[in-house]
């Protein structure tokens, strides 16, 4: 297995600024992981980590569906 490359802290640091606007904007929001990465435009390992630390901040949660969406007050 090769190592995946080192993802650039400023571009992790757009990605979370960039999910988290996305996700106040638009309260309804719901992503896959596979829409964040490309929205983001971070490699999938590193878009999955932002959104497993979001869920963790309890800003996230994650549906049945595999979906993310804004966690209800």
């Amino acid at each position: 297995m090769e190592d995946e490359p080192v993802p650039n802290p400023a571009r992790v640091t757009d990605a979370v600024h960039r999910l988290k606007g996305m996700f106040l904007e638009d309260p309804g929001t719901r992503l896959s992981l596979e829409d964040a990465s490309r929205l983001t435009g971070v490699e999938r390992s590193t878009c999955s980590a932002i959104l497993d630390a979001l869920q963790d901040a309890h800003f996230l949660s994650r549906g049945d569906d595999g979906l993310f969406s804004r966690r209800s007050e």
